[in-house]
């Protein structure tokens, strides 16, 4: 019998023993954190690695992007024609931005616990059908009322994916591997979302083409259909084939492919190469197998404040983020006087650099397993960015301000989730932790959707400041998180006393 074989073995005859209660909880750990009894060798180690980034943060990030470029869409579709169409004010449209958040908001915390308790395939299929159909519904309202109601359902279904998938990608990654993996899913998500502004340009071409009621036409003039409808019923139906087509490659959670225990039909990877990619999880942190879930234990890890701290600066870097990202489009249009066809062709490449430079921050953050320092550098990038945008007459600053701006903003945003999911353990609080990421991020979503007004063009005075001084609070949160975990490391290694719960583990500065 082969050592890979005898592995697996061992491991599932240990872990049933675990769920019998005739073994104890260290013993099933030792078991399936001793990498050495698999005896791959590092070729076969570097295909399996390869495989499980391919269908975890390939597919998920298909996924979110079908999200990313959803939300885009709102506002690239006010400038495609639905602004004039539906006589909107700025209340009105940063009502119907806003009203996304307010669901969104409502419905995260339960997210990982849902997917645990339902599996990837059930929760994240369904949502992202769900925000399809939603999405290809906004293509048919008549009214701004019709479009602030589908905005609320929207949030319910978008609500979802953001903490569920960040908390199963750090299932499958060990701590110095979580941010290149973060950003490659968000660069994912973000590069589609990058050239939505040219696509929904030729999309909206299609204006007056087609037959519909008259309430379906440019200005309701009765001559065809407007453009705008057709870019959510075209991003809509892409959505819903993602979602289909995930359906039926979506991965299990790695725990139950290595105890044999998925249903899954065609499993991506054989046990004893699942086993070992739990082996790498387990022999980081130790805390592969969930406990039993307990509401209450759940919620009372709110009582920890480096939580709340962390979902704070990821707020905080979000508000300059989405502020930046949502009035984009206009902020080209109306504050620097490009037009309709140029600003929704420039809203691409500072997204777009902005994404290649999240990925190599990140592999070199994970390289040198520091978090703090490239948090620093991209906080100070979107202050100097905001400034240019915000303090400079000459059009090509401002221009370029947007680029620094984007780059740091996105930088920081696999960052931020990294060194939260590095200094917690524990899946439920891990769980939690996400969760309260996203809320935060869902509230500064809501403040950066109105601090960019139509009336305070061309230099958007109320939305740089906020986001500026969002950005120093951050600044001040994460140089104060670094004091606590470095006295903390320095107390550990005097004491001996473990830190969350486990010996030998140390918090990530």
């Amino acid at each position: 019998m082969s050592a890979k074989s005898t592995a697996v073995d061992h491991v599932t005859k240990t872990s049933s023993d675990y769920e019998d209660g005739h073994a104890a909880q260290g013993e099933f750990s030792s078991v399936i954190s001793d990498e050495d009894r698999f005896g791959f060798s590092e070729k076969q180690k570097k295909s399996i690695i390869r495989r499980i980034d391919l269908r975890v943060v390939g597919l998920l990030g298909a996924m979110y992007a079908t999200s990313s470029v959803d939300n885009a869409t709102i506002g690239l579709v006010l400038i495609a024609g639905m602004g004039a169409d539906m006589k909107l004010n700025s209340t009105q449209y940063s009502t119907i931005t806003s009203m996304f958040y307010v669901t969104f908001l409502l419905f995260q915390l339960p997210a990982a616990v849902i997917l645990r308790k339902v599996g990837p395939k059930k929760f994240l299929c369904t949502i992202t059908i769900l925000w399809g159909l939603t999405t290809l519904a906004c293509g048919f309202v008549r009214n701004w009322y019709d479009l602030v109601a589908l905005r609320l359902v929207l949030g319910v279904w978008e609500a979802g994916m953001f903490p569920a998938v960040t908390y199963f990608l750090s299932l499958w990654y060990p701590r110095y591997s979580m941010q290149k993996r973060y950003a490659l899913w968000l660069m994912l998500g973000i590069i589609p979302a990058a050239f939505s502004g040219i696509v929904c340009y030729g999309i909206s071409h299609l204006a007056g083409k087609g037959v519909g009621p008259k309430a379906w036409s440019q200005n309701q003039t009765g001559d065809g259909i407007a453009g705008w409808r057709y870019i959510y019923w075209i991003f809509g139906a892409c959505t819903l084939c993602v979602g289909i087509f995930s359906f039926f490659f979506i991965v299990d959670f790695p725990e139950k492919l290595a105890l044999g225990t998925s249903k899954t039909k065609r499993p991506f990877l054989s046990q004893e190469e699942a086993a070992w990619a739990v082996s790498r999880v387990e022999a980081d942190r130790h805390d592969v197998m969930p406990p039993e879930f307990r509401v209450w234990e759940y919620l009372g890890h709110l009582k920890d404040a480096k939580l709340w701290a962390m979902a704070l600066c990821y707020g905080c870097n979000t508000v300059a983020l989405h502020g930046v990202g949502f009035a984009m489009p206009y902020i080209l249009s109306e504050g620097m006087g490009y037009g309709v066809g140029e600003a929704m062709a420039l809203s691409t490449p500072p997204t777009l650099l902005g994404s290649i430079t999240m990925v190599f921050a990140a592999y070199f953050a994970d390289r040198f397993r520091r978090r703090t320092p490239f948090i620093l550098v991209g906080a100070c990038m979107v202050i100097v960015g905001l400034s240019l945008i915000g303090f400079v007459e000459i059009v090509g600053l401002r221009y370029f301000g947007v680029f620094l701006s984007l780059c740091g903003g996105l930088s920081n945003t696999p960052a931020i989730l990294a060194w939260q999911a590095n200094n917690i353990r524990g899946q439920w609080k891990r769980g939690l932790s996400t969760a309260l990421l996203s809320i935060f991020a869902s509230l500064a979503g809501l403040v950066g959707s109105f601090v960019f007004r139509a009336q305070d063009k061309p230099h958007y005075y109320p939305g740089i400041i906020t986001c500026i001084g969002a950005q120093t609070i951050m600044i001040i949160i994460v140089l104060s998180l670094n004091v606590v975990f470095k006295r903390a490391n320095k107390k550990a290694a005097a004491t001996g006393i473990p830190i969350e719960g486990l010996e030998g583990f140390r918090y990530t500065s």
